[in-house]
């Protein structure tokens, strides 16, 4: 097994092969930089795999032991060059979603072409500065390495991306409300589905078993929906929206449960733990306050408008604030509120 397998045609057509996804831990996992296999194995489960869990660092472990000092090398290659993509990125204030984009797209295509290219870093750099799509990117790629990638191939690889990296520059200061807002304008854009308990992870089986395990039928009612709409997408409930952000690492670009100060609290819970709150009547204009009526929770982003987790048949939803019944405002709990004038100053 060596690294010349892959190319994005290989890694769209594991994921999409009900055969080939079984397979997807052993085959792609063993070329790709340990640090980058979340994707990987969200490439294996974003279709259905009946009973199949992975344990990530279970499968690292596993790589590593079986590896031959050949393969060894190439992966540590692999991961060098990942370095240096990440470097050369930041060094020209590229965000870390394009860096994780690149990297992903440098693993699953570019390999080979870096083994030739002396100068691949800054080229391939130059592509990802220049292009303002990701349709541009394609063509800059095929014009500057002479690596054709069809529409279908690249669409689904960027879909696969997408739907893995968090996407979201958030401010150099602690966990605030303007990035709460940042955070539930991402979800909505991004179309993150509903999952009873969930708090923005993406839904695999794993996952999904998780929850019916913890929260029974409220996600085992609604199972044949979820997994017809929701599977492999990210998702949240009403309140998991809230504490996805609190909990979310940006340096990492991970969520971690129950951590920098969020508590896992209900929609009726970061209600009631809030010191600062009203009746809707008296709410002030402040993008990432919350909103709530018993049960339920939502984020106002400004304008006359809310982002909520509505339901398992909506998802994440954007609604005037008049529509849907909040009785309250509060600020929420675990994150400080600054004006948007000190952020921009």
């Amino acid at each position: 097994m060596n690294a010349e397998v892959a190319t994005a045609k290989a890694a769209v057509a594991v994921a999409s092969d009900k055969r080939g996804r079984v397979a997807i831990a052993t085959i792609l996992c063993s070329i790709i930089m340990l640090f980058f296999l979340p994707l990987i194995v969200y490439m294996g489960v974003m279709s259905n795999l009946g009973e199949m869990e992975i344990d990530t660092v279970q499968v690292q472990q596993m790589i590593v032991q079986n590896m031959s000092a050949e393969e060894k090398a190439k992966l540590q290659h692999l991961e060098d060059v990942m370095i240096g993509i990440g470097k050369e990125f930041q060094k020209r204030k590229l965000n870390n979603y394009t860096i994780k984009k690149a990297q992903a797209l440098y693993a699953c295509a570019l390999y080979n072409i870096e083994k030739t290219d002396a100068d691949f870093i800054t080229k391939y750099t130059d592509c990802f500065e220049q292009a303002e799509t990701d349709e541009d990117l394609r063509n800059a790629v095929f014009s500057v390495f002479g690596v054709q990638i069809n529409a279908d191939e690249w669409g689904n690889l960027m879909s696969v991306i997408k739907n893995t990296v968090i996407d979201i520059d958030l401010s150099d200061t602690d966990k605030n409300n303007l990035d709460l807002v940042k955070w539930a304008e991402f979800a909505y854009n991004n179309h993150w589905g509903y999952v009873w308990g969930s708090h923005g992870q993406v839904l695999t089986e794993k996952e999904l078993n998780r929850l019916k395990g913890v929260f029974g039928s409220h996600v085992t009612d609604k199972e044949a929906y979820i997994r017809e709409h929701w599977f492999g997408r990210r998702t949240s409930d009403c309140v998991g929206l809230i504490k996805g952000y609190g909990w979310y690492n940006e340096e990492s670009g991970t969520i971690k449960y129950g951590t920098n100060g969020m508590q896992d609290v209900t929609a009726d819970g970061m209600f009631a733990a809030a010191t600062e709150k009203g009746t809707i009547g008296t709410m002030p204009d402040i993008p990432g306050l919350a909103v709530w009526h018993q049960g339920h929770i939502g984020v106002y982003i400004g304008n006359g408008y809310v982002i909520h987790a509505a339901n398992t048949y909506d998802g994440v939803i954007k609604t005037p604030i008049t529509s849907s019944g909040w009785t309250h405002w509060l600020k929420v709990p675990y994150i400080n509120y600054i004006e948007e004038s000190e952020e921009k100053g």
